[in-house]
């Protein structure tokens, strides 16, 4: 530009970057928004909730024959080794028991008087066998750190 010619002061039309800027962090909400939702529904998906033998007794029609998971505790005398499994009743606060018959070899520390959730499904919509096609045992990792003498197989190994 030299000194000659006029400089040019005449407004010009705002640029289209305001716009721009506004659609990219639409676009980038909208896609949080999505990631946020479907990290959600994964979620509540994964967890597995279980029924007490207690809510099956109060809602028998809603179970029906469908897969749930059972928890209750193993009654005392109960559990007989089968084989295919094991069949053993586990009992409510209440209770009220249901008849488990279980496929597949139970975990180690399977016994009788521990707590116990087991997944399959009720034979009929009115009766209260329960088909296992799983048995979960909870334990403690600690037990062993506690108890160092009282954790010996039977075999005479220490675990």
């Amino acid at each position: 530009m030299s000194e000659s010619e006029p400089l040019d002061l005449t407004p010009t039309p705002p640029t289209a970057r305001g716009t721009s800027r506004r659609k990219t962090v639409a676009i980038a909400g909208i896609l949080v928004l999505a990631i946020g939702v479907l990290l959600g529904q994964g979620m509540l998906s994964s967890l597995n909730y279980y029924m007490t033998v207690d809510e099956v007794y109060h809602d028998r029609a809603s179970v029906g024959v469908r897969e749930v998971r059972l928890e209750g505790v193993v009654q005392e005398g109960s559990v007989v080794r089968t084989s295919k499994g094991a069949n053993f009743v586990i009992e409510g606060v209440s209770g009220r028991t249901v008849t488990v018959r279980a496929v597949g070899e139970p975990p180690q520390l399977f016994r009788a008087t521990i707590p116990v959730v087991v997944i399959g499904s009720f034979s009929s919509s009115s009766n209260y066998v329960f088909s296992a096609t799983q048995i979960m045992v909870k334990h403690s990792a600690e037990y062993k750190a506690q108890h160092p003498d009282r954790v010996t197989a039977s075999d005479g190994s220490v675990r």
